[in-house]
Formats: C-alpha cells, structure tokens, sequence
C-alpha cells in the first residue's frame, strides 16, 4: 500500500479555477459544445487528481467531504484508490476498483478485488486508515462480482454472477430477481433509507437490450420505463429522501450509438414516478445529488470520436464542466449527495487521469 499526501504545491499545479463566465472553445467545436460555452456557469474548481498516481486512472464516487475514490493502473496491476483527508491511498487487494464511498465516521468504500476472480468487496475506512476488503457474500453458482454502490450504514448493491444483488451493513445477501425476459442484472444505487436502484439486461452485453428498475425499501419494484419511442433504459444513482420524494439519474436509448440523459423524481411511498425530464444531447446522466442536479457526458459525435464533454445539469441549466489545464476530453461518474463536489476522468495525452470538480455556491 502505498500513501501520497496532497501538499498545496500540487493542488495548486493541478487545478484550474473558472470564474464563471462563458469558455473559450477551439475552433473545431460543436454546436452543442458552443452553445454550453454561452451560457452562464457557476464557478468551480477542477483538479487533476489522478496526478498523484504514476498510471491511467478514473475517480468513480465522491462524498460530501470530497473524499473520492476509484482505481489506478500500476504498471499490469489494477490497484483500488482512496484520497481521504489529503492523502492518497493504494487500498489493500489486488486487481480492485473502488466503485462507492459513504458520508460519516468510518467511510464505507466498495467495489471488487481479486487476483484470479474478481470478488464484490467492502473497505472500513477508520481513523484515515483503510482495512482489509471483506468479501461480500456470493452464492454457489456465482464465480465473480462487483459492489456497485454503498450507502452511510455500508449496506451495498452490486452484482453476483448474473444476478442482481444487495447486501446489508452486516453483510446479509438478498438477491433481486431478473424481470421475465431478462437474463442479468446489477444494482448501481443505494440510499440511507434502502432504496435502490437497477438495471436487467436481455444479454450479455451492455449495449444489449435493458431497463432500469427501482426497489423501494419496502420491497415494491417499479419499473423505470424508456422516454418517447426509445427501446431502453439505464437507471444509474438514486439520491436521499427529501419532502417524500427523491431523484433518480438514468439515461434512455434509442439506437445503438443514440443516448439521452433522464433525471425521473419518484414518490417515496408509492414509487410512483412524479416527473420525468430528458435531454435532446446524446448525452448520459450518471450522477443526482440531494436536490435534484445531476452530473454526466456528452457523446462524441462521429467527426471527432475522442471529444466528450463533462456536466452539470442543475434544474433548467445544463453546464460544460471543463478538465484542468491540459485536459481534456472530460467525463463525469459521480457527483456527492450535496452536490458539492462532481468526479470523473479526463484525457492527459496518452492516458486518462482522475478529475475532481469542486462546484462554488453561484
């Protein structure tokens, strides 16, 4: 395990402070790209984190301390990262990807890890020192898995073999079983009150047919259906309960290279869906906070297969997030539950590196 603290000297190289007024793009941009750069922006700051690592890397979920967590590649080796309290962090187990961190006292981190499969696994992050991974539970005929997502309490969803699954905060297996004419299915969300996210595919593939799902607390399942004459659907984070209510990020697909971002508000109690918003951009939405802002990327259009564009969608405005100097390409993974803090990963000439956007108060 390795550990790199975070000294002023580095952040401020690494970091690139907007100041709220429209980007200047190059003269290749798109004209969705140009019409992000007109509006106006809050102020934010971007930071290369993935810097502080020697390989390619991407930051997969952050908190509400900024607290971020992903993997790095180290030389052949795919190691899990954590960045807590100004340090970086190589966390124990091999071939591992942090793909969840909770809020509070100690930080909940999970993902996978495994040399010869790959485990769904769960770090206790105590007193800035991370354990060992536990291995969460699988089933018989299930050989590998991943934790997608954790909530305060350390209860986790994920995958197991082919099979949806949510484990508790001490580690007890509930399996989520697949729609009729689905064959698969991984849980990507969790809230403090239980609520969860999914997503059940006709095949093997991501791109194969899909819809997104959501299991109340209460064991209600709800069906998240795609927008207009689209023929899927991708439910990808959940936020907390507030006024009875919470938002769900997800993105509807119409073809196989057409993508819009959905943001659906649901009623806490019934499930019922209460409002459903859609971009026009080939765009996907990854992210919700607390209060409805969701975070996520543009598609590249064919001309120029390597450019996506990182955002911010807060109410009506839908804003460019834009990488730190010498960046670029950006794309955003996560947001924390206030909103306060967006990450994700963007081109640093040959390899992708770790962003960590910071969202100044308007």
């Amino acid at each position: 395990m390795r550990r790199i603290s975070i000294g002023l000297s580095q952040l401020a190289l690494a970091t690139t402070v907007a100041a709220g007024c429209a980007h200047e793009l190059p003269t290749t941009a798109t004209p969705v790209e140009a019409a992000l750069a007109r509006r106006e922006s809050p102020a934010y700051t971007s930071t290369d984190i993935g810097a502080l690592f020697d390989g390619s890397s991407r930051a997969n979920s952050v908190n509400d301390a900024g607290e971020v967590v992903g993997w790095t590649l180290q030389g052949a080796d795919w190691r899990a990262f954590a960045i807590v309290t100004g340090a970086a962090t190589l966390l124990p187990g091999d071939q591992g990807n942090a793909s969840g961190i909770s809020n509070g006292s100690p930080r909940y981190v999970v993902g996978f890890a495994g040399t010869t499969t790959s485990q769904p696994v769960r770090w206790t992050i105590a007193a800035n020192s991370p354990s060992e991974p536990t291995n969460l539970a699988l089933l018989a005929d299930e050989v590998s898995g991943a934790a997608l997502g954790v909530n305060d309490a350390g209860a986790a969803v994920g995958r197991a073999g082919n099979h949806a699954a949510m484990w508790s905060d001490a580690g007890i297996r509930t399996s989520v079983p697949a729609p009729e004419g689905y064959v698969r299915g991984e849980g990507r969300g969790i809230n403090n009150a239980g609520d969860a996210v999914f997503v059940f595919f006709d095949g093997s593939s991501e791109s194969a047919g899909a819809r997104g799902y959501l299991r109340l607390a209460s064991g209600v399942v709800v069906e998240l259906p795609p927008v207009g004459g689209d023929v899927t659907s991708y439910a990808n984070d959940i936020s907390e309960v507030q006024d009875n209510a919470f938002y769900i990020a997800g993105t509807s697909r119409t073809s196989e290279s057409v993508f819009r971002s959905v943001r659906w508000r649901v009623d806490a109690t019934t499930g019922a869906i209460l409002s459903t918003e859609v971009r026009a951009e080939n765009s996907h939405t990854l992210a919700v906070s607390n209060d409805g802002a969701a975070a996520g990327f543009i598609e590249p259009n064919q001309a120029n297969t390597l450019k996506f564009t990182a955002f911010l969608w807060r109410g009506t405005e839908f804003l460019s997030l834009r990488p730190p100097k010498g960046g670029q390409s950006g794309r955003a993974w996560a947001s924390s539950p206030s909103g306060e803090f967006v990450v994700g990963d963007a081109a640093f000439g040959l390899t992708r590196h770790a962003v960590l956007w910071t969202i100044l108060s308007p």
